[in-house]
């Protein structure tokens, strides 16, 4: 998504293919929004639609090689997107308005919704408009009876009640512009925000849907992230979902973060990010204090495990060793008293690693070692006893 392969239409100006490549940089934002949209029940946009460029299937020399139209009913698996043809072609002898339609992504031109009567998007848009005459370009709008906003200036994203806009130049080529973008990527989708607690409850009661692949071979994490919705994701993570798993086209969650845009949910996946935000319903304490008594406990017994009876061999008493179950509960309350420690670092690690069933894999290599190290303490104390 980030590579941008522009299908230009003979006679385009410059000014239209720096719009073009301005809306595949934000298409981002409009799947985003989609993906809020097919959940309300009441619906807030207006429209939506895309423009894509279609090839021409006619030879002849005089005609264009692409024909860019508007294509509404949109649905997006990261390769290509899907809908309905709005308009009557021209050249594309091949299709017809309402004919069901697939392109891959790098045929996107423009892409563009309404809210309220305002536009967000429509870069190619803006560009025709701004080369108007005021009087062609106030025809122009209220022929579209919608409100497009000053010529030269694009928003992605409504702005928060009594916010001012967030306005980007067409070519998004300003320092004002990176800035703008990276804040609106690492903002949350109100929606988002407004359904955490939903969320949370949802999972926590159909935690299939975590697992469950869909007719598609995508999972939701597969979803979310495509969309960019950073809490749903979050949500996900911490009720097990694997950021490994592949969908059809064998990418990864973290791959696909990487491909779809999304800076802040990649950290997210690879374990460099954490949410503060995310609601607790525990009441909330600090768990190091618990970890730093299980490690104590821990030492403690493994004191009376291995040191004490090391020693009254050295005195020449008779001694027994205790039983190999002691040294591994000894070795694995050590273990979560170091992990309730230091938790955030172990936890980043754990992210990172492939899902096994309902554990990670670095929780049973973790297990597996603590056992092992256990079962070899025992045998090594047993041996040095029966020898003196």
């Amino acid at each position: 998504m980030t590579e941008h392969i522009i299908y230009s239409v003979e006679g385009e100006s410059d000014e239209l293919k720096a719009a073009v490549i301005g809306a595949q940089a934000t298409f981002k934002f409009f799947w985003r929004e989609l993906s809020w949209e097919s959940r309300r029940i009441i619906k807030s946009l207006d429209m939506a639609a895309v423009k894509m460029s279609f090839a021409v299937d006619d030879n002849d020399p005089q005609g264009p090689s692409f024909e860019n139209m508007w294509v509404s009913d949109i649905e997006f698996d990261g390769q290509s997107i899907s809908g309905v043809l709005m308009n009557e072609p021209r050249w594309v002898t091949s299709l017809k308005a309402s004919d069901a339609v697939s392109l891959p992504l790098a045929a996107l031109n423009d892409w563009m919704y309404v809210r309220d009567g305002r536009v967000y998007g429509g870069f190619t848009v803006d560009a025709l408009r701004e080369g108007m005459s005021a009087d062609a370009r106030d025809e122009h709008d209220r022929a579209w009876g919608l409100d497009f906003g000053e010529p030269g200036t694009i928003e992605v994203v409504p702005a928060a009640e009594g916010q001012a806009p967030w306005l980007l130049s067409r070519n998004l080529d300003s320092a004002a512009d990176r800035q703008t973008l990276a804040t609106l990527e690492h903002a949350e989708h109100p929606m988002a925000l407004n359904m955490r607690e939903k969320v949370e409850e949802g999972l926590q009661e159909h935690p299939h849907v975590i697992r469950d692949y869909d007719p598609d071979g995508w999972l939701l994490l597969h979803r979310e992230v495509l969309a960019g919705n950073y809490s749903v994701v979050h949500a996900l993570l911490r009720h097990g979902a694997d950021p490994l798993a592949l969908n059809a086209y064998g990418q990864t969650s973290v791959s696909l973060a990487s491909e779809a845009g999304w800076p802040r949910i990649t950290r997210l996946l690879e374990g460099h990010e954490t949410d503060d935000q995310v609601p607790d319903k525990t009441g909330g304490f600090a768990l190091w204090p618990i970890g730093f008594a299980l490690v104590a406990l821990a030492l403690g017994w493994l004191y009376y495990l291995v040191v004490y009876p090391l020693r009254s061999a050295w005195a020449g008493h008779s001694v027994e060793v205790a039983r190999p179950w002691d040294f591994v509960g000894a070795i694995m309350l050590l273990g979560y008293g170091l992990v309730s420690c230091t938790g955030p670092w172990y936890f980043r690690w754990r992210m990172r690693t492939p899902q096994c069933g309902g554990a990670r894999l670095l929780d049973l290599l973790t297990m597996l070692g603590g056992f092992l190290l256990a079962v070899l303490l025992h045998d090594q104390v047993q041996r040095y006893v029966i020898g003196r």
